[in-house]
């Protein structure tokens, strides 16, 4: 049984199909929370939550900036931006540097869009983001005071794994979103949605979805007209009831080699690499946002992703277990 613990993630994907595969996982609670997994005479240790490929240089792409620091070097394409610790320091530096709304407002170090706030178009909105950052529910999450104000890139999202000096999936990502049949109340079809949806990856009608419905003078009673669209929140988490569609085959060899040395860049052999572009074919026209070292990647696997997919943790149990049988 996968301990409670890991219970979404990639890693509980790992542990899953380890044990179809036959390899043995043990857990070892305590101080260091490890993980061992074993076939045969061959053992890999790892903690929990993390796969165990490049984890010490990961510590590179923990700060935001410093990663858009090292793929500026390598010239390739970042969102423009600032970084600062105040609301003052911010505004001073957006005028000097001329970012232009609408931004996008980060911590520095946060993961899992934990105090991301999307399209700030005004100071106000600003100063509300901010001071989101600086809530106590968000500062448990992180070591910087420092958060980033970056121009929002106008495209699509997308979740590139790389792994070894090779893309193996790329996924299109789409926000919570309900479309309308012009017969059922917005409650209805976010039901409809959820019916279809693995357990622990439906879409919520929190506070969030609830200010988007005010924003748009809507109620979980009301009918959109049919096909309109309503994205119900601006994070992309598939734990709040986003979207993958498999998109590998589309991408571009200019776009795959990006990526790739993007990761490599980082001092990694595996990671993900969040990529936006308005053409997955293009040569010139995109941005990475973020290199994750150790990346959520059931969306890229059966039965999130909309699409084949790919067998991600059987590519990486390969790797660790080289005499491993894969049919």
């Amino acid at each position: 049984m996968i301990k409670k613990e890991i219970a979404h993630g990639g890693f509980a994907s790992l542990v899953k199909r380890a044990l179809e595969l036959g390899i043995k996982v043990k857990f070892y609670p305590g101080r260091f929370s490890l993980v061992k997994f074993y076939l045969g005479e061959d053992v890999i240790f790892s903690r929990m939550g993390i796969i165990p490929l490049s984890v010490h240089p990961a510590r590179l792409v923990v700060n935001k900036d410093l990663t858009k620091t090292i793929l500026g070097l390598m010239d390739i394409r970042t969102p423009k931006g600032i970084v600062a610790s105040s609301y003052g320091e911010a505004i001073n530096l957006i005028r000097k540097e001329k970012i232009k709304y609408p931004f996008i407002a980060k911590p520095i170090d946060g993961t899992c869009a934990k105090g991301v706030t999307w399209n700030v178009r005004s100071k106000k909105e600003l100063k509300t983001a901010v001071r989101l950052i600086n809530s106590r529910e968000i500062r448990k999450w992180l070591r910087s005071d420092k958060f980033l104000i970056e121009e929002m890139y106008i495209g699509d999202e997308y979740r590139v794994l790389v792994f070894d000096g090779e893309v193996i999936s790329c996924v299109k990502k789409i926000p919570a979103t309900i479309v309308g049949d012009g017969i059922s109340t917005i409650q209805e079809l976010v039901n409809i949605f959820n019916k279809k949806r693995k357990k622990g990856f439906e879409i919520k009608i929190d506070k969030v979805a609830k200010k988007t419905l005010s924003k748009n003078n809507l109620t979980l009673n009301s009918i959109l007209i049919k096909n309109t669209k309503l994205k119900l929140r601006d994070n992309l988490n598939m734990s709040d009831g986003g979207r993958a569609i498999e998109s590998t085959n589309k991408m571009s060899a200019f776009l795959k080699k990006t990526c790739v040395k993007s990761i490599q860049a980082s001092g990694l052999s595996w990671g993900g690499v969040d990529l936006m572009t308005n053409n997955l074919s293009s040569k010139k026209n995109y941005v990475i946002l973020e290199i994750n070292s150790n990346p959520f990647y059931n969306m890229s696997e059966s039965p999130l992703v909309e699409g084949a997919g790919i067998d991600v943790s059987g590519k990486i149990l390969k790797n660790l277990f080289p005499k491993l049988k894969i049919k």
